[in-house]
C-alpha cells in the first residue's frame, strides 16, 4: 500500500522545508510567476531572497492544495487571507510553522508565507 508520504508532492514539500530550515532561512514565499502557469518557491535569509526551485507549473495546484491541508487551511472556499500553524519533523527536531495564504487582488492567484522558526519546538527519541 502506498502512503501520502509517497506522493511526489509530499517529498518536494519536505525536501524544500528541510533545505529552508538547515539553511536557517525566515521565510518561504510560494507565489505565481510571471510567466503563464510559472510559480516559485522562494527564500528569505538574512534579509535577501533567493529562489529555492521552480516547479513545473503543473505541479501548482496540487503543490498549493498539500500546504493548505498541512496547515488546515480550506480546500473548498476561496478565503482572500488565510492563517495556519503545522508541525514539521525534521531527524529528531519538532518545528511549528506558520502559514498566511492569501488571494492576490490583482489576478486572483493563490500565494503562501511560510514563517520559519529560530528554533525546533521539542525533540523527539527515534522511538517517538
Amino acid at each position: 500500500m502506498v502512503s501520502v508520504e509517497d506522493s511526489p508532492i509530499v517529498k518536494l514539500w519536505y525536501a524544500i522545508l528541510a533545505e529552508a530550515l538547515k539553511q536557517h532561512g525566515e521565510r518561504i514565499h510560494v507565489a505565481p510567476g510571471t510567466a503563464a502557469g510559472a510559480y516559485m518557491v522562494r527564500l528569505s535569509r538574512d534579509g535577501a531572497w533567493e529562489e529555492m526551485i521552480t516547479p513545473p507549473a503543473p505541479m501548482y495546484p496540487a503543490f498549493m492544495q498539500r500546504l493548505k491541508v498541512m496547515a488546515d487551511l480550506s480546500l473548498v472556499n476561496r478565503i482572500p487571507l488565510e492563517e495556519g500553524v503545522f508541525r514539521l519533523r525534521v531527524g529528531s527536531l519538532l518545528y511549528d510553522l506558520k502559514v498566511t495564504k492569501r488571494i492576490r487582488p490583482d489576478d486572483g492567484l493563490e500565494e503562501a508565507m511560510i514563517e520559519l522558526p529560530n528554533a525546533p519546538v521539542q525533540t523527539v527519541s527515534s522511538r517517538d
